[in-house]
This record gives structure tokens, C-alpha cells and sequence, in this order.
């Protein structure tokens, strides 16, 4: 189980009772590399626009569910004609709060209620803010966030588990989506936590129960270690929560056609971006690895050797595309098998005579070129 609430105040503790260095990470392998860059990052200033300006939201997260909004504050130094549009975290259109509206100089205000061009309520979410102006004289100005804000990309490196409460708390400066993996150092990585979500600044408390994806491995029982990595979000940037109706996934499957997406404008500024910042959330994500034993009956002990059958759910097929993959398999969380370039399905033999009778785990590790991380873990009996 997890699950997320942003929590104000609390001091600073240490994630696993230890500083965790930037260099730290769960598994052998070149795309967890991004981890080791360094935390420091500056604050995003906004390119010179001499139509739009002071843009900022009333609030940074809200519940649309629960009949609240937000406010877009921005300032114009003489009139224009104003378009104000919404964005999915893939760019895609979400709502027009404003199309060609008249808008005086001075101080001006779109409110937003959640909902999407269908009145829908927006899953949770970011979402971000992209005003278009155009004065008299024919002046035309785009205030588009993404060109000049997020993206940015560290570690946190200090926070705290309270394994009675299954709890992780930790500090964000600036909102921003955050990783979450556990595992165990050096060797197998067992769970994705928080897989890219948006987060708000302050102090964040997540809701973990110390398994791994199958519910097989009792993290909090050993010593085990956390990888926190994050991106900013951009400048307007609105996180939503609330809806228990659908997720973002379930959401976009259920449009009838696609939304029109964001055009494309320059970066303004050099700033690194991290190779997530960009990428879909429907498929920069972390995927569910089903393992079968398809040469036993069920119940049945293995004495020498097992053939072990790895695939994923055909929902997550647009996850791996045509890439080779990198996969480890581990029993017992211990290293004893690698393919370097593979593709799923895939078919291991696995060889038993070292282990002693009894029960034991086997968990894979698929790793993508993109950073992806499929987990899987199943119990096996070992006869003799």
C-alpha cells in the first residue's frame, strides 16, 4: 500500500537511519546514472515579456472533487487580447479558461474549477498554465512555463521511516515529481514507492507498508535502502487530488480522440533538464514483471533446475516498445543471473543445486534504456 499527504512543519531525520550519498543506488546498471548528478539548482526566472507578467496560482495543490478552484493571477502593462489554455503533464489541452478574451491593464484573474473541455473532473495531477496575448498594435507575447522552469533533477538525500506508522517523510524546496524506489544496496531493487508523482514544496509524508511489489519480501525485517530522486515542476503549476473515480492512465483511455498537444517553443534559458522531464506519463513509468514456473504443477517442490518464464501485462507492452532490456534475476535477493539484451517474454533456466531445501524467493529486475524499472517477485519450494 501507498499513498501520499502533504504535511507542513516536522524536522528533518535520515532516510534508513543513514545519509544516503547521491551516489547511492539499488541496482547495477548504467540507467540509474542520473542519480549521481549533483542537487543544485537555481531559481527559474521568466523570460522578458512586455505583455504578460507577475503570472503566479492562488494555491499549489486543490481538490476539485471537493468543489474547490484556483486562481491564475498575471498582470498586463496595456491591453490585449488574452488567450489563458491548461495542459496535461504530456501537453496535451486540457481546458481554454480564456479564447481571444478582452483583458484591461493591470491586475487580472482566470479562475479554473478542475474540470476538463468535457466538464469532467481532471484525474490527479499537475497541470500548468499558458496565457497567449496580443495587444492593439499587434504585439504578441506567450507565456509558456515549460521553456523556462522545471525539470531540474536531484536527490534528497535526508528525511526519515517510521516503520510503526509505514511512513517516509522528507523535504521538497520547490514542488516538484518524485521517485520513490527500495531495495537493497548494491544488489535488487524490490519496490517502487512513488513512481513520478507530483509533489508539493514543504514536508511530504508518504504511506508505505514495507513489502515489495508482490507483497513477498518484508523490507522493514532488513536492512534495506530508499533512492529519492525528483524533477521540478514548472513555474504554474497546479498538483489536483480528490478523485477516486480514475487515474491519469484510465483518464486519457477514456477520451474518444486525442487532445490538441501544446506547440512546441525554444527553451529560454540552459538549464539541465532531466531525460523525464518531457517523457509520457503513461509509459515513463515503472511496470509489473509476472513470473511463472510453467514446467510445475502447482504446489509442486523443485529439486535441480527451473524454468522461469518472465512477461509483463499486455497493458504495459507500450512501456518497452521494440528496446532490449536489461534483465537480472536474484534469489533470495541475492545476485545470481544477468541477460544484458533481452527482450520480454523470455524464457531462463535457473539452476537449484547450491540452494538448500526449503522456500525461497526469485525476483527480477527488468531495466529499460529509458530508466524504467519492471519488478517481480515469486516464492518457489526447493525439495530434494
Amino acid at each position: 500500500m501507498t499513498s501520499y499527504r502533504p504535511r507542513s512543519g516536522g524536522a528533518n531525520a535520515k532516510i534508513q537511519d543513514q545519509r544516503l550519498p547521491p551516489s547511492v543506488r539499488l541496482v547495477p546498471c548504467i540507467a540509474l546514472l542520473h542519480f549521481l548528478l549533483a542537487n543544485a539548482q537555481t531559481a527559474a526566472t521568466p523570460p522578458a515579456n512586455v505583455l504578460v507578467n507577475a503570472a503566479a496560482l492562488s494555491t499549489s495543490s486543490f481538490n476539485p472533487a471537493s468543489a474547490e478552484t484556483v486562481d491564475l493571477r498575471y498582470r498586463l502593462p496595456r491591453d490585449a487580447t488574452v488567450t489563458v489554455s491548461i495542459y496535461d503533464p504530456d501537453r496535451r489541452l486540457i481546458r481554454i479558461l480564456a479564447a481571444n478574451a478582452k483583458r484591461k491593464q493591470g491586475d487580472n484573474k482566470e479562475r479554473w474549477d478542475g474540470k476538463d473541455l468535457d466538464g469532467r473532473i481532471v484525474p490527479d495531477e499537475a497541470y500548468f498554465f499558458v496565457i497567449e496575448a496580443k495587444d492593439e498594435d499587434g504585439n504578441t507575447a506567450v507565456y509558456d512555463p515549460i521553456t523556462f522552469s522545471g525539470g531540474e533533477f536531484g536527490d534528497v538525500t535526508v528525511g526519515q521511516v517510521d516503520k510503526g506508522s509505514g511512513t517516509v517523510t522528507y523535504e521538497l524546496s520547490r514542488p516538484s515529481r518524485v521517485l520513490l524506489r527500495a531495495g537493497i544496496a548494491g544488489s535488487v531493487m524490490l519496490k517502487t514507492v512513488v513512481d513520478w508523482e507530483p509533489r508539493a514544496a514543504g514536508t511530504v509524508t508518504e504511506y508505505w507498508n514495507g513489502k515489495d511489489e508482490d507483497g513477498v519480501i518484508d523490507l522493514f525485517a532488513r536492512k534495506h535502502t530508499l533512492v529519492l530522486s525528483y524533477t521540478t515542476l514548472p513555474e504554474t503549476n497546479v498538483i489536483t487530488y480528490g478523485n477516486s473515480q480514475y487515474n491519469y492512465r484510465q483518464y486519457r483511455a477514456s477520451l474518444k480522440a486525442e487532445r490538441p498537444m501544446k506547440a512546441d517553443r525554444p527553451m529560454a534559458n540552459h538549464r539541465r533538464i532531466s531525460p523525464h522531464f518531457l517523457q509520457s506519463r503513461l509509459t515513463d513509468r515503472a511496470f509489473k514483471v509476472k513470473i511463472d514456473f510453467p514446467q510445475l504443477r502447482k504446489g509442486e517442490a523443485v529439486k535441480d533446475r527451473v524454468l522461469v518464464r518472465l512477461d509483463i501485462d499486455p497493458k504495459d507492452r507500450a512501456i518497452l516498445g521494440d528496446q532490449q532490456l536489461e534483465v537480472m534475476l536474484f534469489v533470495d535477493t541475492e545476485f545470481h543471473t544477468e541477460e544484458e539484451r533481452g527482450y520480454l517474454p523470455m524464457n531462463i533456466p535457473l539452476e537449484l543445486q547450491q540452494l538448500p531445501p526449503g522456500e525461497h524467493v526469485i525476483t527480477v529486475n527488468v531495466v529499460t534504456l529509458g530508466d524504467q524499472i519492471g519488478v517481480g517477485s515469486r516464492k518457489i519450494q526447493v525439495g530434494r
